[in-house]
């Protein structure tokens, strides 16, 4: 029986956030075909009626958790209003919920393989990470002098240096203390 177009997206949804999932636990090269889609309940013969490549589906899960990063600090911003936009991004990055949850930042999770991908999944990255800069942006340009961009940029790569080092050092005193420091310094650096 064949699957109608409603049906064939939502499995293609399912997969997505399955290897988001596994991606975040075992990395891009870590993570097979097969456990990719044993993680969504579905056999690796149906995969390519989906997608036409590994490179294809991490594009799109890329995609996805950006837009998703990119809509949860947009909603944090807007809750905390226009002057504190910028702080509520940062509090929002660097805490232990994202440093811990399932789903996050693809950047600090999965950057260098990002890097190594081909021509499709760094093209992503890039539009992606740019999307990220831009929305920092516009939060620092509320409260900044000097050139927003160039302390999006800024902020952008410490906090996602600052959720690797502290996911790299769960457990121990590093963690927490590098994510208040840099948040810390971050927020009063580029708003103070």
């Amino acid at each position: 029986m064949r699957k109608t177009k409603l049906e064939t997206a939502a499995t293609r949804v399912k997969i997505v956030e399955a290897a988001r999932a596994e991606f975040r636990r075992h990395g891009i090269n870590g993570s097979g075909l097969t456990g990719l889609m044993a993680a969504a309940g579905l056999t690796q013969g149906g995969f390519y009626k989906h997608f036409e490549s590994k490179a294809q589906l991490v594009a799109e899960t890329t995609e996805a958790a950006v837009d998703d990063q990119v809509e949860q600090l947009r909603h944090m911003a807007e809750h905390a209003g226009a002057q504190r936009a910028f702080k509520a991004s940062v509090d929002g990055y660097l805490c232990a919920e994202h440093r811990d949850g399932e789903a996050g930042c693809p950047y600090a999770a999965l950057g260098s393989e990002l890097a190594r991908g081909d021509e499709q999944v760094r093209a992503v990255a890039v539009d992606g990470f740019e999307r990220m800069i831009e929305l920092l942006s516009g939060q620092l340009s509320a409260t900044a002098a000097s050139s927003t961009r160039d302390q999006a940029l800024l902020a952008m790569c410490a906090m996602m240096g600052a959720l690797t080092v502290s996911r790299m050092a769960k457990g121990e005193p590093l963690s927490e203390e590098v994510l208040a420091v840099v948040n810390r310094q971050l927020v009063d650096r580029l708003t103070g």
